[in-house]
């Protein structure tokens, strides 16, 4: 089998985790993939996410945009941000900049008195 890339690797990762009952020996079989390899993948993504993944040798520099800040911490406050705005996307909140130049949210329909 050729080289996976890393976007390729997490896949079948997530599918392997995904499915608890599966034997991992199975499983590298069905997807034609050595199970020595497959646990390191399972390694080096429990340990460094996506860039894990990436091959030292690979021509793919960097999994990630540049420019990005790769500390756990940065992780963490990208997720909060992005669970924030799911949920004012999910209560119909917009951002709107006022005439002043400050921001304010909006609410895009009344709420349902229902």
């Amino acid at each position: 089998m050729s080289h996976l890339n890393p976007l390729e690797k997490e896949v079948l990762i997530r599918r392997y985790k995904s499915n608890p009952t599966i034997k991992i020996q199975d499983f590298c079989t069905t997807n034609n993939v050595s199970i020595t390899a497959f646990k390191k993948w399972l390694k080096q993504y429990e340990e460094s996410g996506l860039e894990g993944l990436a091959r030292a040798d690979s021509t793919i520099p960097d999994v990630l945009p540049e420019g990005i800040d790769r500390t756990e911490e940065a992780y963490k406050r990208e997720i909060l941000k992005l669970r924030i705005e799911n949920e004012r996307l999910k209560k119909n909140y917009m951002l709107q900049k006022k005439e002043d130049g400050t921001l304010e949210y909006i609410r895009l329909k009344p709420k349902n008195s229902k």
